[in-house]
């Protein structure tokens, strides 16, 4: 073999060695990139999934509050109506104009608490306080006792609730009322019972024409007291 062809089968080796160097460096470019595509790929899977499960415990909690707020519905959505009806918010505004209808003694037991609270810490002090409220409960009605309560704006729905307005077979209606002293900052929380007349429901009115609230029980601070109209209690 002569020198130039020595020369020239080594440079074709060369090139053909070169040339199988890079088709090996596409391919392992090729292979690099795939794997890597993959490997995203599959982190993307296990994201996905991550999201998934993730959803499907939301789905499963939003679930369950929507069946507990089906229930809640179900059992006070006839309360609900209620409350907003006319004749509800017709008994909010006969309320807000006749303060006059809270009993005197709810009123004094409004009192007499207030003054036990402040006296709770001083045990001989809240025997003090237990002595006086004796003798202004012997005392009665006799206008010593001075408060300001009243029924708040008819706009505010929350101080006037149905407990079952609407039922045919009662021959009353039973709400839970709350008046208040501003200036003092005292509530009393009032079960007044409503008469009705049957059929159509509407509130049986006094001889003024006026609808009939009677107050069966009171909580001015000292728990519920069952309440019985003087009158009553004289022809005990």
């Amino acid at each position: 073999m002569s020198f130039r062809e020595d020369v020239f089968a080594k440079i074709v080796t060369y090139i053909t060695v070169a040339v199988l160097l890079g088709a090996m460096l596409v391919e392992a470019f090729v292979i690099y990139t795939e794997r890597r595509e993959q490997e995203k790929l599959e982190a993307e899977a296990v994201s996905a999934q991550e999201t998934i499960n993730e959803l499907s415990a939301q789905t499963h909690s939003l679930t369950q509050q929507v069946e507990q707020l089906q229930e809640f519905r179900d059992n006070w959505e006839d309360f609900v109506i209620l409350t907003d009806s006319e004749l509800c918010q017709r008994m909010r505004e006969d309320l807000y104009a006749r303060p006059e209808v809270i009993p005197q003694e709810a009123k004094e037991a409004s009192a007499l608490a207030e003054k036990a609270d402040g006296l709770e810490a001083d045990a001989a002090a809240a025997q003090e306080a237990e002595k006086d409220a004796q003798e202004e409960e012997a005392e009665g009605s006799s206008g010593q006792i001075t408060v300001d309560f009243a029924f708040p704006s008819p706009d505010n729905k929350e101080w006037l609730l149905p407990l079952n307005l609407g039922n045919e077979p009662s021959v009353e209606y039973l709400f839970y009322a709350r008046a208040e002293d501003a200036e003092r900052e005292r509530y009393i929380d009032i079960l007044f019972e409503v008469p009705v007349e049957r059929p159509g429901g509407e509130p049986v009115l006094d001889e003024d024409g006026q609808i009939i609230w009677e107050c069966l029980a009171y909580d001015a601070g000292l728990g519920w007291t069952l309440y019985t109209p003087p009158g009553e209690e004289t022809e005990e």
